[in-house]
Formats: structure tokens, C-alpha cells, sequence
């Protein structure tokens, strides 16, 4: 008798051990703005998430843009590295914690949410970013990024890419939208360099990616055009 009690009471131990340790992985941590900048400043494969709808008005540095509510998390989340750590914040506990608990369903491990969110980092007199405008480039600047920029993506938002393209592009046309589909899927830290065969479709693209979060988008202005006038390589 005393034994099947003993064995009954270290099986219920385990059971609450095992229990506790499930719980401890699959919880993010909440975290006060003082650490969660120090976690910006020693956390060097740190991703910051703004799952808000209001990044534009100002955001953590160096924040990307994946808000929950219109479902931009859901489809980037698939795309993200799980071996990084995640800082996730909003304008309200709602959103950050449903954000926070989709990173940790999906399989991340290290997530941290900032408790008080954005108005608790303000609060705390903590730099914050606001969104900066693409930056148009000569045909002459364009080519000097591509061969000084190892990280650059060209894309041509035209549908006229199978005519001529610049070299190494790949191609989102902005009116059919493609590019607002592969938005979602482009890693916000590269750098980017947009052109169309007009004005009016390179502009919307470039403006595309700032809206979406991305901080090193560049226009060439003229256009395709203006790189072949140039003399300047295209690819077909």
C-alpha cells in the first residue's frame, strides 16, 4: 500500500514538473522598457515587431512592421527565423499579447513582449523612429549601390520585365499586386531598389516598402529609361 502510494505521488511529480517545463517553453517573457533595451543594445540577432496599425506615427528603432490585426503577422511568421529572438510591442496588451502568443505557437522560442508597450518606451524617454521617404537615385548613384551593396534587391514593379531589365532584378509588378503579395516575404534589413518604365508605378512600389516597414528603399529616377540612356548593362 505504501509503496503504490509513493509510486502514485512520483508520478504525480513528474507529471507537474513535466507540466511546468512545457509551460516555460511555449511563454513569452514579459519585459520592462529598461530591458528590452538592454536586450537592443547585447541581443545581436534581436528582431523588434510593431504588430500595430500606427508604425508611421513612430516606432522602437529599427521596429519592423507585421500588424495583427489585418493578419500580416500570420503570413509573415512562416518566413521568420526561429532561431532569433523576438521583442514584440503595440499600442495596447491585446495585440501585442495575441502577437506575442502567435510567435510561441508557431515554434519560437525566444519572444519577449514589452510590458506597457509604446507608450511605457516613451515614457521612459527612450528613443523612438518615424518613417523616413524612399531616396530617388541617378542612374550613375543606382549603379554604384548595386556594385557597393551586397545586400541590394532590384525590383522592377513593371510588367514589361521579359523586354529588358536591369541586372540581377526580380519582378513584382505593382498593378497586378504582386509586389504587395511578396512584401510580406522580403527581409526587411536588406536594401532595395525599385524602377517601372514610368513614374507613377516605381513611386507607388517605393512607397509600398516604406509603408510596409523597410528603411533602405531607393528610386531610380527615370526610370529604365534613364539606365539604358546611361548606356548602362540590362539583362532579358
Amino acid at each position: 500500500m505504501k509503496i503504490t502510494r509513493y509510486l502514485l505521488m512520483l508520478v504525480f511529480a513528474i507529471f507537474v514538473l513535466g507540466a511546468s517545463i512545457v509551460s516555460a517553453q511555449t511563454s513569452y517573457m514579459d519585459v520592462t522598457p529598461q530591458e528590452a533595451l538592454k536586450l537592443m543594445l547585447e541581443t545581436p540577432d534581436l528582431v523588434t515587431i510593431d504588430v500595430s496599425p500606427a508604425y508611421k506615427a513612430g516606432h522602437l528603432p529599427t521596429a519592423v512592421n507585421y500588424p495583427v490585426g489585418n493578419g500580416s503577422l500570420d503570413e509573415a511568421i512562416p518566413m521568420l527565423n526561429k532561431d532569433m529572438t523576438y521583442l514584440v510591442y503595440c499600442h495596447a496588451d491585446g495585440p501585442s499579447i495575441s502577437g506575442s502568443q502567435k510567435l510561441v505557437d508557431a515554434g519560437f522560442t525566444k519572444v519577449y513582449r514589452v510590458i506597457g508597450n509604446y507608450k511605457a518606451w516613451t515614457d521612459a524617454g527612450y528613443p523612438i523612429s518615424t518613417l523616413k521617404p524612399y531616396m530617388d537615385v541617378t542612374p550613375q548613384e543606382a549603379l554604384k549601390l548595386m556594385l557597393e551593396t551586397p545586400d541590394l534587391v532590384t525590383i522592377d514593379v513593371s510588367p514589361a520585365y521579359a523586354m529588358g531589365h536591369l541586372p540581377k532584378a526580380v519582378n513584382y509588378p505593382v498593378g497586378s499586386g504582386a509586389l504587395d503579395k511578396a512584401i510580406p516575404m522580403l527581409q526587411g534589413t536588406k536594401t532595395y531598389l525599385v524602377y517601372c518604365h514610368a513614374d507613377g508605378p516605381s513611386i507607388s512600389g517605393s512607397q509600398k516598402l516604406v509603408d510596409a516597414g523597410f528603411t533602405k528603399v531607393y528610386r531610380v529616377i527615370g526610370n529604365y529609361k534613364a539606365w539604358t540612356d546611361a548606356g548602362y548593362p540590362v539583362e532579358k
